[in-house]
């Protein structure tokens, strides 16, 4: 990102409170149409720029805490998340032979906070899309440089045009073009965990929540949709391994040929490697959330491992908390609100992050006596301790 003291094209206008702000919000995913819908509910006009040329049926089965849930209660979509969400209020936990370890159910969770949700990505996608005015998003359209002066930023796109604002937001994900043009490069890391995720029939569901089977080094976890179920395959391994399509089915043929319960029937329906979708699992924790002009929400900022369930929910926490500060602030002095909205964020996000890399070490140890012993303390692990496991996250504030 550049830097200069004039610019063509700058305000003249003096000041711009709060909705009369020029906000720029890179990347029209889940937190950036999240906080477009918020900023818009409370009279601001943001421009939204998508790299994408359409929202396609990109992505799987996603979680979303009560947290983040309640988030579209405010925007007035929760109804519509509803329609097309699954609530789940049991956790079933078996050995990779499948035997079972224990059975919770978070019923206390949900008599709480609310409950948990499930959710085709894509389907949230839309519901998130009915929030915001038709044309706040423009599609194909990438950022491709950022040039900042001491009174706005312009920011300059794949298609040839420009635009000047008070404030970039960087909701492009893990990879952020808008982190790398304000912060520079940031380290990624990966977990040495690695997932497949693909469709399968509801018959294979066992109970009315979620069922996973944990060996070592690798476990499955089957999740209830609506009219299927999800099957996501974790395991241990080294990065960038072969992954065409032929080879998909063989891989997870492999890594579990000596599984059993239900994962025998649904590898031997497993017939279309092209609706395999396989990443790997990396992270990101970076001490600065913004420089100038320029603030992150969401991937770009924390990415979230998805063993822990809580990045949807953690992007559209943050797109909440950076609308509140917004809103009392202006175009002169908003590096005040977004730095309580770091103050605010940091804290709570660093905790579920740092828990998620957690969770990976003690769910996919690639140690036999440890899985064991794992084994072992889940099965005298009780729903009154699941709960306070969840009571400590939803009860801290925002």
């Amino acid at each position: 990102m550049s830097k200069s003291n004039s610019l063509n094209g700058s305000s003249s206008s003096g000041i711009r409170y709060g909705p009369e702000m020029r906000i720029l919000i890179v990347g029209g995913g889940i937190a950036g149409l999240t906080l477009c819908a918020l900023l818009e509910q409370r009279g601001f006009s943001p421009t939204v720029v998508e790299r994408a040329h359409k929202y396609g049926n990109v992505g799987y089965v996603i979680v979303l805490w009560p947290s983040g849930s309640k988030i579209l209660k405010g925007i007035g979509l929760y109804e519509d998340l509803k329609k097309v969400g699954c609530d789940f209020g049991d956790y079933k936990i078996c050995d990779y032979k499948g035997n079972s370890i224990h059975t919770y159910t978070i019923d206390p969770v949900v008599e709480k906070y609310g409950p948990v949700i499930s959710v085709y990505r894509p389907d949230l996608m839309n519901v998130l899309s009915k929030g915001v005015r038709k044309d706040s998003v423009r599609m194909n359209t990438a950022l491709k440089s950022l040039e900042e002066t001491d009174d706005d930023i312009t920011a300059y796109f794949s298609d040839g045009t420009s635009g000047t604002y008070d404030l970039v937001v960087g909701c492009d994900g893990i990879y952020s073009k808008t982190r790398s043009e304000a912060l520079g490069k940031a380290e990624i890391s990966y977990s040495g965990m690695a997932g497949y995720a693909f469709w399968s029939s509801p018959e294979f569901s066992e109970i009315n929540g979620i069922t996973e089977y944990w060996g070592t080094g690798k476990f499955v976890k089957i999740w209830p949709t609506h009219n299927r179920l999800a099957v996501f395959v974790s395991v241990r391994t080294k990065p960038d391994i072969s992954n065409t399509p032929e080879e998909k089915i063989k891989n997870i043929q492999e890594y579990l040929s000596d599984f059993g319960g239900v994962v025998p029937d649904i590898i031997r329906n497993l017939d279309d490697p092209y609706g395999i979708y396989y990443t790997e699992y990396n992270d990101l924790k970076i001490s600065r959330w913004s420089s100038g002009r320029v603030v992150l929400v969401g991937d770009s900022a924390h990415a979230i491992l998805p063993n822990a369930g809580g990045g949807t929910s953690m992007a559209m926490e943050s797109a909440s908390v950076l609308t509140e500060e917004l809103c009392r602030t202006d175009s002169k002095y908003f590096p005040q609100a977004i730095r309580q909205y770091e103050a605010r964020r940091k804290r709570r996000v660093d905790k579920v992050l740092n828990h998620s890399r957690f969770i990976g070490k003690f769910f996919l140890t690639d140690s036999g006596p440890l899985s064991l012993t794992r084994n072992y303390i889940m099965k005298i692990y009780s729903s009154r301790q699941i709960f306070r496991y969840w009571d400590g996250i939803l009860s801290d504030a925002l």
